[in-house]
């Protein structure tokens, strides 16, 4: 298997030159600078091996031992890694006492032989590098060499940092070696608060893990309350237990002390506000049981928890919060005075605003004002959330004329705010207004702006077209007859199947689609004489005619088919189920194109509702939209 441990020590290499073009420290020693660590394939074998005596006698065969024991594989390791890695105390001692600078040394990773032996969870070894530690710093301090600085961490086993600048304490966390942990935290307790290059503690990497027992160790080991408050408000434990569900580790964390539970972090937030704007509705009320006063605690942007619970969209814990909290929901407003559902209509949460215009407990929040006097259908409508527009203009409740402190009304809201050539979903929510008969502002009237001729153009130009080519087919359709003329003298140029009811239908159909047809194209005619109200008073009555015309032509098409097959069953039966289908889908994709929506007659608005909701599904994006800002 030696063989095979030179492959794989290849194989990492190759990866890892790849991605790492030069050194990261001077104290790593490259193969280039030294000898490689297989020069000597019997030592390599005794140091992985643990065969001491093999080991000593083979160094001792050189002259400059030192120089051999500074050989290193292609990932950097020494032979001091490369025995502490397989477990073997003997050859690590040894090699300590022959060469007290190695121990020290750095892979290509940053790791020195503390690291590996922890990431492997060898205590053992662990222990008896900890030892050595001990015994190589009482050796400088005896023999009182200038140049060592003993506390510096540099020269410190245990606080030596890899390439990640993780210590062994965090390679141990990370890993979830408990024992080692242990041990680490024992020798040196400040390990607890050295943070690694992302400026994370061991407490946060071991709750990232989710290994309760590490969190738990270093917990208990804790001691400085002041420097421990400092990591729960950088980047809170809590926090990263919370986002990966681990009940397990935030129990052990708030069993611990108390005082977690209430703990704000640099932007003000409890546990509490992490579990709702997640939507944990276990953890929300793990975190209620324990620290039900904590709905009431605002961040630092003044967000209650219920607050992040509607910006996420999360109704069940929305529910919750509500049943632990005694306060009137209209008093829990932000630092800008918005409620719940303010902040779902804001940032698109159908699902919430649906929950609270279906509780009657929370109706005082329907029409409530903001600090700038915007309504939650001036948010929804500023925002363009088509869905909850139309939700809050369909309840009775909404007063669509309520004004904000500028004196606009919502379809005020979304004059101002429309492009000048708008995206479907915002003409969709504008007609969503109107159809509602929300008014405009006395004091800001509608801004005047010229119309886009051009675009106008374009449309007759298409509709014109279209109305061409069915009035043409159609026309034809009209003498090359299904089942052809008779020849009988009697009824000599008659269609053969004049008695046939499906040569009606198939009659009546095509007349009127060439009639509707032409119509459609004189109106457009008209159209093309350059007044735009013209133009607009000829598109509303082409496109409801263009599409009779089209839906007749289709079902004189079926008519005719069956006509020409009936006398085989099963066929006429799929021509005509074919046909039924298909000219449903066309009447799905017509009707809502000829269909006012922006009608405030109430038989009216509630004809064109299947319509409209056709119309949002056909325009409906699947990332949600978010409050911009």
């Amino acid at each position: 298997m030696g063989h095979l441990d030179l492959d794989i020590e290849l194989e990492r290499a190759d990866k890892k030159s790849s991605t790492d073009s030069q050194e990261s420290d001077d104290e790593v020693t490259t193969e280039s600078e030294s000898t490689s660590i297989y020069e000597d394939y019997e030592l390599y074998l005794a140091a992985k091996n643990g065969n001491l005596n093999d080991f000593s006698s083979t160094l001792d065969r050189y002259v400059s031992p030192v120089e051999i024991l500074s050989g290193v594989s292609p990932i950097g390791n020494n032979f001091f890694h490369i025995a502490a890695v397989h477990g073997n105390e003997g050859i690590v001692n040894y090699i300590a006492t022959k060469d007290p600078s190695i121990v020290l040394r750095k892979n290509l990773d940053g790791d020195t032989a503390l690291h590996l032996a922890a990431k492997a969870g060898d205590e053992s070894m662990v222990k008896a590098l900890v030892q050595i530690h001990h015994d190589l710093l009482g050796l400088y301090k005896s023999e009182s060499q200038a140049d060592i600085e003993y506390e510096a961490d540099e020269n410190n086993l245990l606080r030596a940092t890899n390439e990640k600048g993780n210590t062994a304490l965090h390679e141990a966390s990370i890993n979830g070696r408990y024992s080692i942990v242990q041990c680490l935290i024992k020798e040196d307790p400040d390990l607890l608060y050295y943070r690694n290059k992302q400026k994370k503690y061991a407490l946060y990497l071991a709750a990232a893990a989710g290994f309760a027992n590490c969190v738990s160790s270093i917990l208990e080991y804790s001691t400085d309350e002041e420097r421990v408050n400092e990591q729960f408000k950088e980047m809170s434990p809590i926090e990263v237990a919370i986002m990966n569900k681990r009940g397990d580790v935030l129990e052990v964390i708030l069993d611990s002390s108390p005082r977690f539970i209430k703990l704000q972090d640099r932007r003000g937030m409890l546990p509490l506000h992490y579990a709702a704007s997640l939507g944990y509705v276990e953890v929300t009320l793990l975190l209620l049981k324990r620290h039900a006063s904590g709905a009431y605690i605002r961040d630092k942007i003044g967000s209650f928890p219920i607050h992040l619970a509607a910006v996420g969209g999360h109704v069940d814990v929305i529910s919750l919060l509500l049943n632990y909290c005694h306060a009137d929901p209209v008093e829990l407003q932000d630092k800008w005075g918005q409620n719940i559902l303010h902040l779902a209509a804001a940032n698109g949460r159908l699902n919430v605003v649906t929950y609270i215009l279906h509780n009657p407990e929370l109706k005082k929040l329907i029409n409530m004002s903001d600090k700038y006097g915007d309504k939650p259908l001036h948010l929804a409508t500023k925002y363009w959330h088509l869905e909850i527009v139309s939700a809050l203009t369909w309840d009775n409740r909404v007063n669509i004329k309520l004004r904000n402190d500028k004196g606009m009304t919502a379809l005020d809201v979304a004059d101002r705010n429309m492009w000048f050539n708008p995206p479907f979903r915002q003409r969709l929510t504008w007609a969503a207004l109107k159809a509602a008969g929300a008014p405009r502002s006395h004091g800001n009237p509608k801004q005047s702006s010229k119309y886009p001729t051009e675009k106008y153009k374009d449309r007759v130009n298409t509709l014109l077209l279209v109305a061409t080519l069915v009035a043409t087919i159609s026309f034809s359709a009209g003498f090359t007859l299904p089942g052809g003329y008779s020849t009988s003298d009697t009824n000599i140029g008659m269609a053969a199947l004049l008695r046939k009811k499906a040569f009606h239908i198939f009659i009546f159909c095509d007349t009127i689609a060439v009639y509707s047809s032409i119509v459609v194209a004189v109106s457009l005619i008209w159209a093309q004489l350059g007044d735009v109200t013209l133009m607009i008073n000829a598109l509303t009555l082409a496109q409801p005619l263009l599409v009779i015309a089209l839906t007749m032509i289709s079902m004189a098409f079926t008519a005719g088919i069956f006509l020409v097959v009936r006398n085989l069953h099963w066929l006429s039966t799929v021509v005509l189920v074919i046909g039924f289908a298909f000219l449903a889908v066309l009447l799905a994709l017509l009707v809502p194109l000829c269909v006012s929506l922006t009608s405030s007659n109430r038989i009216l608005r509630y004809i064109s509702y299947y319509p409209f909701f056709l119309l949002v599904l056909a325009t409906r994006t699947k990332s949600p939209h978010k409050k911009d800002g």
